[in-house]
């Protein structure tokens, strides 16, 4: 039970906008045979107690337009000349302002009254009216409609379900539908137990798809949370968002979520529809990486984006017949750019992106599959009905399946970055331990040779000197930027504090730390971010030029300074002039220019004889916490008593 083929087409051809299995005609070969058309072109099906148990009119009714949307049950019967017949292969006649009666007339064969349910299996038009005459008597009608409270269906159903008493010989039946949407009148007779067989079957079927959406959405809000990949948000919004559209498009959230919310559920559909297309941009944009593979398609996608929040805004303020026709308007060029960009990052050499493009391939199969069960090309059966349902499924766990792709993909990128650096590390220390092997061998040879050649062993000695100056440079010097590094700084600092403490005269520390360095190292890569370290330090050593002032790299991404004899007020003024450069420091790696900030701790005291430098340092690191945690690039100090 679901919307037919023009509504999906609609919606589903979008970002997986998919509906539910459309109403489908059954092969000729199974359906009651139908009796010569009277003269008034006034379809009569026959049907007796044994059967069907399921009737599909399809487009074997009269029908008639309302312009004017004016006419009562009295003047459509009178318009005779104005009825016609459906030649469409279905009665589904897409978004109209006009009003649409249909007529058809079920002949009871037996003797006895027979119960059947007649079902309008589109949970979203506005007003139903169903009247049904025996001879030239009103004998049953219906008033129903989404403009209704739930409560006052005949059938508590998600679609619209009228029960009738057929007379035996002819029954008449008029429907009338009005609606801001498309117009679509699948119509089905059921038998009453059968009705109840097959909706129990389909709300097992629907039940399975929106229990798997919503594990899917649960579970990958449970990896973003550990993760906090802006990717896996956009993800779980969009399914999200797409459960929430399939629900209310299927009438369900009507049936058993707001079942009173008459004025809500009027525009839910292209509320749920936009926040999908929103996600949609955003997840793409996001996981393609588009504004570094190509900046006009990340433009073209931020505007589809744009233009989505502006549209679900909009559901809530302007009339509903317009917010789905917009909706209907923007799912195509939002699923094929999706689509394009996807397989244009896998060609080009992301591997991340195949799963991605597998996803909407499937989901795309899964709508062609569908509507060529519908034109008849395919054969009808459980597996082309719902094979919408099928392929958005599938499109949802493929996805999940991208997201941790692309995290193992750049877990293995970092894993080989890290092996490299170690690589350089036991290089470094395979080369310390030759150089004090050749120690000990020099040594050894001049403890033998110590009495006959006193002249070799002065030689020998300074060159000993020498390498253990050298090695005392490497120990503490920074490799990477060629300043010192936190040993150095723990040592001479330690000196310039104790001096300043017999002097009595100031010492400021000032810490400062690059922001959102990670950022660089995932989008640019960790050769980017040693751009910027190096960038930094060569900014910083020239101006930190004064005897007894301490320059060094105190860890990571981290920079400490240390300047003798300078207030807090001086401080804080060296801080904002190195906050200033480097605001304007420009990095060139591979052509493109990169730019980045940083936040400043400072801390001054005139140091007392109980004050030890890791006090000092803590609080300037406290102030440096202060910096990030009020926007970033920017100075904050404290003092010490």
């Amino acid at each position: 039970m679901g919307v037919n083929c023009l509504a999906l087409l609609i919606y589903a051809l979008g970002l997986v906008f998919v509906f539910p299995a459309g109403a489908a005609t059954p092969p000729s070969s199974v359906l009651p045979p139908i009796s010569a058309i009277s003269p008034s072109n006034f379809p009569v099906l026959e049907l007796d107690q044994d059967g069907p148990n399921r009737l599909e009119i399809g487009a074997r009714m009269g029908v008639l337009v309302d312009s004017s949307r004016a006419l009562n049950l009295e003047q459509a019967r009178a318009q005779t000349a104005a009825w016609q017949t459906i030649t469409r292969q279905s009665p589904n006649f897409g978004f109209t302002q006009d009003n649409y009666w249909f007529r058809f007339q079920l002949h009871n064969r037996s003797t006895r009254v027979l119960p059947r349910f007649i079902e309008l299996p589109i949970p979203f038009l506005d007003d139903v009216r169903l009247y049904h005459f025996v001879g030239n008597t009103l004998t049953t009608q219906y008033s129903l409609g989404d403009e209704q409270p739930f409560a006052q269906r005949a059938v508590r159903h998600r679609n619209f379900i009228m029960p009738v008493q057929l007379a035996p010989g002819d029954n008449a039946f008029y429907l009338r539908l009005s609606s801001t949407g498309t117009i679509e009148a699948p119509l089905r007779i059921w038998d009453p137990v059968q009705f109840h067989v097959a909706s129990n079957d389909e709300n097992l079927a629907q039940g399975a798809v929106i229990g798997i959406l919503l594990i899917m959405v649960v579970y990958n809000l449970f990896v973003w949370v550990s993760t906090r990949d802006i990717n896996y948000l956009y993800y779980i919004c969009f399914v999200a968002s797409y459960l929430m559209f399939h629900m209310t498009l299927t009438g369900y959230t009507f049936a058993y979520l707001w079942p009173n919310a008459v004025r809500w559920n009027s525009f839910a559909i292209s509320t749920f529809a936009a926040s999908s297309a929103v996600f949609t941009c955003l997840f793409t944009d996001s996981f393609l990486r588009l504004r570094r593979f190509s900046r006009p398609a990340f433009y073209t996608v931020r505007v589809m984006a744009i233009f989505s929040l502006v549209l679900f805004a909009s559901t809530f303020v302007l009339p509903y017949a317009w917010t789905i026709r917009m909706a209907a308007a923007i799912t195509l060029p939002i699923t094929m750019t999706a689509l394009f960009l996807g397989y244009w990052r896998w060609w080009r050499g992301a591997r991340f992106a195949r799963f991605y493009c597998l996803a909407w391939t499937v989901i795309l199969i899964g709508i062609a599959v569908l509507n060529a069960s519908k034109f008849g090309w395919v054969p009808i059966n459980v597996w082309t009905e719902n094979a919408s349902q099928i392929g958005i499924v599938m499109m949802v766990i493929l996805l999940s399946l991208t997201l941790a792709d692309r995290i193992n993909n750049d877990r293995t990128l970092r894993l080989n970055a890290q092996a490299v650096a170690l690589g350089h590390a036991r290089q470094a220390r395979a080369s310390q331990a030759a150089l004090i092997q050749a120690k000990e061998e020099a040594n050894h040879a001049l403890e033998q040779r110590v009495l006959s050649r006193t002249n070799d062993l002065n030689a020998t000695m300074e060159q000993l000197r020498l390498v253990n100056e050298r090695l005392q440079l490497l120990s503490t010097t920074d490799s990477l930027t060629q300043i010192g590094n936190r040993a150095f700084f723990d040592g001479a600092a330690l000196t310039e504090l104790r001096r300043a403490e017999r002097q009595r005269t100031a010492i400021s520390i000032i810490l400062l730390d690059i922001d959102h360095f990670k950022r660089i190292n995932d989008t640019f890569g960790h050769p980017a971010g040693d751009a910027c370290l190096r960038a930094l330090a060569n900014m910083l050593r020239p101006r930190i030029d004064r005897a007894g002032d301490i320059l060094a790299r105190y860890g990571g991404e981290e920079f400490v300074i240390a300047l003798t004899g300078v207030e807090l007020h001086g401080s804080v003024a060296v801080a904002e002039e190195l906050r200033i450069a480097t605001d304007r420091l420009r990095v060139e790696f591979d052509g493109k220019p990169l730019r980045f900030t940083a936040s400043f701790g400072v801390v001054s005291v005139v140091p007392q004889t109980t004050l030890n430098l890791e006090e000092l340092v803590a609080a300037a690191d406290r102030a440096l916490y202060d910096a990030k945690r009020n926007g970033r690039n920017c100075v904050r100090h404290t003092a010490i008593t």
